[in-house]
């Protein structure tokens, strides 16, 4: 058989590198619980299962993976109470807004009710997605709500 597939590393360190992240976190599922910041450190941070949108056709496959924003200087979320832990979510997409060079705001869009996001102001693109393990069945293809 073919040989499993690598747990993925990348980093966006500008803002050209971050539609490649983008659209491998598209249609991630994770719970309200799942998104922490942490001003002292000053990331924020989602813990998700990522969909393999690179794996094969006809075999859905999952990653547990996490994203991690670095240099954090502010977040705004919207539709969104982290205290509701088990809420589902489906991540849609990440986007970028250019504020005073080098400083971004990076915007996480989520399925379901309208305006449903995260806004997350940085000093700079400096965002890391990693697989935690290797990918794994899927109980089934992403839905949009």
């Amino acid at each position: 058989g073919k040989a499993p597939a690598k747990p993925l590393r990348l980093m966006a360190q500008e803002a050209d590198d971050l539609p490649a992240i983008s659209a491998l976190v598209q249609d991630a599922a994770l719970r309200a619980s799942d998104l922490s910041y942490d001003p002292a450190g000053r990331h924020f941070t989602v813990r998700m299962n990522r969909f393999c949108h690179d794996a094969d056709k006809g075999v859905p496959l999952r990653a547990p993976s996490v994203l991690r924003i670095s240099c954090v200087t502010a977040v705004k979320m919207r539709g969104l109470d982290i205290k509701q832990g088990s809420l589902p979510l489906s991540l849609l997409d990440i986007s970028l807004e250019a504020l005073e060079a080098p400083a971004v705001v990076l915007n996480l869009h989520f399925a379901g009710a309208a305006n449903r996001d995260v806004r997350i102001e940085a000093e700079c693109v400096d965002v890391l997605l990693l697989d935690l393990a290797a990918p794994r069945r899927a109980k089934r293809m992403p839905e949009h709500f």
